[in-house]
């Protein structure tokens, strides 16, 4: 089975909350005004979050990339 993940930028967002409306499951806005990747692990060396995620999911996603005024979600295949 192909795997993917999301990596995201978070010191790119501006904290639109395109993604918290499309997917309340793995985005939700902070406190600070930016959106949190439920889950997701900061990769120390590029200094964005990264989420494993399998096809299905890759496919609902794919929207919330789209959605970005930004650009800082990206989903990539790992396998």
């Amino acid at each position: 089975m192909t795997k993917y993940k999301i990596i995201y930028d978070q010191k790119s967002c501006i904290g639109a909350g395109e993604c918290e409306a499309l997917s309340k499951e793995l985005w939700k806005m902070n406190t600070k005004g930016k959106a949190e990747l439920k889950g997701a692990k900061l990769n120390e060396t590029t200094g964005k979050y990264e989420l494993e995620i399998d096809e299905a999911e890759a496919k609902k996603q794919n929207l919330v990339v789209g959605s970005c005024p930004v650009g800082c979600i990206k989903i990539e295949k790992t396998n």
